[in-house]
């Protein structure tokens, strides 16, 4: 949404010596201008970002219509820019639909007769958390809190992580949870990370015990994952704590209504 931004942040990152494996895009901001877009294009390449990784999958569809994808995989073809497209494999199924229009998992069932987005969940083998929970109530079944009681070894697994725009470090999957990157490395403080502590010691079981202090009291009905169990207990600590948690960030992740 802001190409010139983009442009000057991988100028400085390039500048740098860190290598941009790819630029990924969902094409939401493409236009009828291809003018425009070529222009936009050539210079993310110029800038660096030589390779351009597209996303098109029956999740985005929902936002975005098919037409902004279908173009901007055109435009990069017809441009010579490095592209891929993921996942590829849905290309022939959304190519069916009406391109002028978005479709949600409702409409795709009526469409194709079948749960797409229930089938491409499992095919993601996605990690279900933030807006995702959403679809993960829907999807599976109830355990009660004593079977969800795991360690949380994900935690310290370096394979994939993020970093935000509030400077954290990311966990994998683990959204609204992190620590400062100017604290990676260091080491952990207990006092300022209180939450992160106690699921890299004990796991969802250290955080529930911990969250009693905050006047936590687990659904009866159960919760369809670990992740879920923690997200609601983390929503309330920061509900009720007198001074957020350092280690919860960004705090308006917690107001949303997940």
């Amino acid at each position: 949404m802001n190409p010139e931004g983009l442009m000057d942040l991988l100028k400085v990152l390039v500048g740098n010596g860190l290598q941009i494996d790819y630029i990924e895009t969902n094409a939401a901001w493409i236009s009828d201008n291809d003018d425009r877009t070529r222009k936009i294009l050539s210079g993310v390449v110029n800038a660096g970002g030589e390779c351009m990784m597209v996303s098109a999958d029956p999740f985005h569809v929902e936002f975005i219509p098919f037409w902004k994808t279908e173009r901007l995989i055109r435009l990069l073809r017809e441009t010579g820019i490095s592209y891929f497209v993921w996942q590829e494999r849905y290309l022939p199924l959304l190519r069916r639909l009406d391109p002028e229009r978005t479709y949600s998992g409702e409409d795709l069932q009526n469409v194709f007769g079948y749960d797409v987005i229930g089938r491409c969940a499992i095919e993601y083998g996605m990690g279900f958390n933030g807006r995702a929970l959403n679809l993960l109530r829907k999807y599976g079944k109830r355990k009660p809190t004593a079977a969800l009681l795991q360690p949380c070894p994900e935690l310290c697994s370096t394979g994939h992580f993020h970093t935000d725009f509030l400077g954290y470090y990311v966990p994998p999957g683990c959204t609204g949870i992190g620590m400062l990157m100017e604290d990676v490395g260091r080491k952990f403080d207990h006092e300022k990370y209180p939450v992160l502590a106690k699921l890299t010691q004990g796991g969802v079981r250290a955080l529930l015990e911990y969250s009693m202090d905050f006047g936590y009291i687990p659904d009866p009905k159960g919760y369809v994952s670990k992740c879920e169990l923690c997200f609601s207990i983390r929503k309330h600590i920061i509900s009720r704590a007198r001074q957020a948690s350092r280690d919860l960030s960004p705090a308006c992740f917690y107001r949303q209504d997940y």
